[in-house]
């Protein structure tokens, strides 16, 4: 009778131990696990990072057509780049409505000349890029947050490729 009921309190145990472990694995808990790791290492990056331009800037944005507002994060000099262009794009075409009035049907040439930005945020990139992978080699907090990262996106990956398949 004894051996019983160990085996049923053990056998309960069991159970409880493998409810938990398939828990931790759910789609939601890993993913707010890789949202706190990818706030870490943001966070980890600016501190060690030496150039403000390539600071990484997180906010949260509602895109169109939703309510759910989502993490966007992006390196500073890009933020200005899209606020330079947003601004020089709103000048000209103030600048072509005053000078065209109503005269031109096809409206003003918003946009015009934008190449010369384009090719200056693309060196940027190169340049953001090494960067990071520089500040990522002097720190090993910052590669193991990054692998960390990686290892929950993988078991995410797993977790919910297992919850559609059922």
């Amino acid at each position: 009778m004894k051996s019983n009921v160990l085996a049923i309190v053990s056998a309960f145990a069991l159970q409880v131990a493998c409810a938990s472990a398939v828990a931790a694995e759910s789609p939601g808990k890993l993913r707010n696990e890789m949202a706190r790791a990818e706030r870490e290492f943001v966070d980890l990056y600016n501190k060690t990072n030496t150039n403000p331009e390539f600071a990484i800037v997180c906010r949260m944005e509602t895109p169109t057509g939703t309510n759910f507002a989502v993490r966007v994060c992006q390196p500073r000099y890009l933020i200005t780049a899209n606020a330079r262009s947003a601004s020089e794009s709103m000048h000209s075409a103030v600048g072509a409505g005053t000078v065209t009035g109503a005269a031109n049907a096809n409206g003003p040439n918003v946009g015009a000349g934008g190449a010369a930005a384009g090719d200056a945020v693309a060196g940027k990139d190169q340049a953001f890029k090494q960067n990071m992978l520089d500040v990522m080699q002097k720190s090993p907090e910052l590669q193991a947050l990054g692998k960390k990262r990686d290892d929950l996106q993988a078991r995410y990956n797993e977790a919910a490729k297992g919850k559609s398949g059922q």
